[in-house]
């Protein structure tokens, strides 16, 4: 790993790396990392790292400070941060995995070094997390749901779910879109009825999703019902082949079969706009997994690593204070 170093660049050479390798998923990009930056007074570090002069790999954290040290952390709402590697093109398997690995174990030394805590959430798809279980962090497996686009078809759906939705149909439910504000505040309701403390703030939320639909990074729909009001709504991050749920509520007097025609619809317009596929970013409570699996989906597994590099960090971390 003599040839691999790690630097901190700024963002015109970060930017620079995803023009010529971009990424798959939005979570690394500029214009979706500098809206929480904006609005939450986040700081966000871009690092690349080299083998010899030749940038291979980049990554953005989040990073803050605690106990007087600098930690890393998940930027609230952002499902999936990691690692991005650029197109290695006729690269052969071996060594392509060699270069994966050596990257990481670098970046895994570096962050070591460098922060008290660090935490990742790898995107599915990215299955080696070797380096970092080797250097001690915790490697925490999570599940996510993914509905291949070109494959859709009511025919996946159980029979239950199908029923459902003509039920819904009858009773005049009907998808649209809604404003920035009305589905800020169908998530406020949400988290209100269940006596939780949204993570992120009703007026700072608003303004990330207004910065991040001003960079053509959202979608957004909702459910209506035959007065026309708003019953369920959902914001989606976009990429260039799919989608990715982002934030989400409903009415407390929302009818039954709401939610299941909002994603139904989402799927629907997805497919028609000739999109490859729908994260639903998350398929690890119990509850929630009944109701998306119903869709027919795919399921998906990837890892949250964290690891803490201070005294007072693993005394935090066991306190669950990090």
């Amino acid at each position: 790993m003599s040839d691999l170093t790690v630097e901190k660049v700024d963002p015109a050479s970060y930017l620079k790396f995803l023009g010529e390798n971009p990424p798959q998923d939005p979570y690394s990009l500029p214009t979706f990392l500098d809206a929480y930056r904006s609005v939450l007074s986040r700081e966000v570090e871009y690092l690349l790292i080299f083998k010899k002069e030749t940038p291979i790999a980049s990554c953005a954290l989040s990073v803050g400070k605690r106990f007087s040290q600098p930690i890393v952390r998940l930027l609230p709402i952002r499902a999936y941060d990691g690692v991005h590697f650029r197109a290695l093109g006729e690269s052969k398997g071996q060594k392509l995995e060699f270069d994966r690995l050596s990257a990481l174990q670098s970046l895994e030394g570096f962050l070591s070094r460098s922060y008290g805590f660090y935490q990742l959430v790898f995107r599915p798809g990215f299955m080696d997390v070797r380096p970092f279980q080797w250097a001690g962090a915790a490697v925490i497996p999570q599940y996510t749901y993914v509905v291949d686009l070109a494959n859709f078809s009511e025919e996946n759906y159980t029979k239950s779910l199908r029923e459902v939705l003509r039920a819904a149909e009858r009773a005049g439910l009907n998808g649209g879109t809604c404003s920035v504000g009305e589905l800020v505040s169908l998530h406020q309701l949400s988290y209100e009825r269940h006596g939780r403390r949204p993570p992120v703030a009703q007026d700072r939320l608003q303004s990330i999703l207004e910065k991040l639909g001003q960079a053509g990074l959202l979608s957004i729909a909702c459910i209506r019902n035959g007065n026309a009001k708003i019953i369920a709504g959902m914001a989606s991050l976009k990429c260039a082949d799919g989608s990715y749920f982002f934030v989400a509520g409903t009415d407390a007097d929302a009818e039954k079969g709401a939610s299941h025609l909002l994603y139904h619809e989402i799927f629907k317009s997805g497919k028609e706009a000739g999109k490859s596929f729908v994260d639903l970013v998350g398929a690890n409570t119990p509850t929630i997994n009944l109701f998306k699996s119903s869709f027919g989906p795919r399921l998906e597994v990837y890892f949250r690593v964290w690891k803490a590099n201070s005294i007072a960090a693993r005394l935090a971390s066991i306190l669950k204070k990090v």
